[in-house]
């Protein structure tokens, strides 16, 4: 492809940057594409007063080891994490503490090989709970994610899996959104669903630049492919074909 279309193709991309900025929520920290989700208050909850003496997670991602703070969740549960790193490079590792609202310990995660991010609170399926989203590698335009989830009154989080891509965004059906780069031309945006606290890939939309023949682009193709959830939908490959292709996290790429 000409030096045109991948003009054009990146400024794709910085649209679809903007449209799933515009999903990040309290954290002072730049939301777009290149960046985990940030906390997620849903409707209605009010504010729980943090019981963790450490600043809050915010921008961080410019120091080489990242300082110690804590995230809030906004959710019933009230929980706080107490985020703290250490090592640099390929052996950092981050540990995090959960509270419940008396300050009492619950859980502690650890994760290794993490970058200098800080993890993110997000609800990714709109069941009312905030899953615990850490970045732990970053390889060219997509980073990879650890997803931490809780469900109903329970306190204690199970590691669901991992996502990789340039963002996570969250469908009004509840589906999990990730938006991934494969090349100037091809992105892909996966659908996943959570099944026993377990991340179960769904369907994938795979977006595809036309060039137009004189190096411009000239339209995008969307095709969906079933990675191995199709049948949950209760749709056939055509339908879900026109169904997820006119998802707005897929219409934010095509455009």
């Amino acid at each position: 492809m000409g030096r045109k279309l991948a003009a054009g193709v990146l400024a794709a991309a910085t649209l679809a940057a903007g449209g799933c900025a515009r999903h990040a929520a309290t954290a002072p920290m730049a939301g777009n594409l290149g960046g985990p989700p940030t906390e997620h208050a849903p409707t209605g909850t009010t504010p729980v007063t943090p019981v963790s003496t450490l600043p809050p997670c915010g921008d961080i991602a410019s120091a080489a080891t990242p300082p110690d703070c804590y995230l809030q969740s906004r959710d019933p549960a009230g929980l706080t994490f107490e985020v703290r790193h250490s090592g640099s490079g390929q052996r950092a590792s981050v540990s995090i503490t959960v509270l419940d609202p008396t300050g009492a310990q619950v859980q502690t995660l650890t994760e290794q090989g993490v970058g200098t991010t800080a993890p993110r609170l997000r609800d990714l399926d709109n069941d009312g709970r905030d899953e615990l989203i850490i970045p732990i590698m970053v390889a060219s335009a997509n980073t990879r994610y650890v997803i931490y989830r809780a469900t109903g009154d329970s306190t204690r989080f199970q590691r669901a899996g991992e996502l990789a891509g340039i963002g996570i965004d969250t469908s009004a059906a509840g589906y999990t959104v990730v938006t991934a780069r494969d090349s100037y031309e091809l992105w892909k945006v996966e659908f996943w669903v959570f099944d026993a606290d377990k991340l179960q890939p769904l369907v994938t939309a795979q977006v595809q630049f036309l060039d137009d023949g004189t190096g411009h682009i000239g339209g995008s193709q969307c095709t969906v492919t079933d990675t191995g959830g199709l049948s949950r939908t209760g749709l056939s490959l055509e339908q879900a074909t026109a169904q997820f292709c006119a998802e707005p996290t897929v219409l934010r790429v095509r455009r």
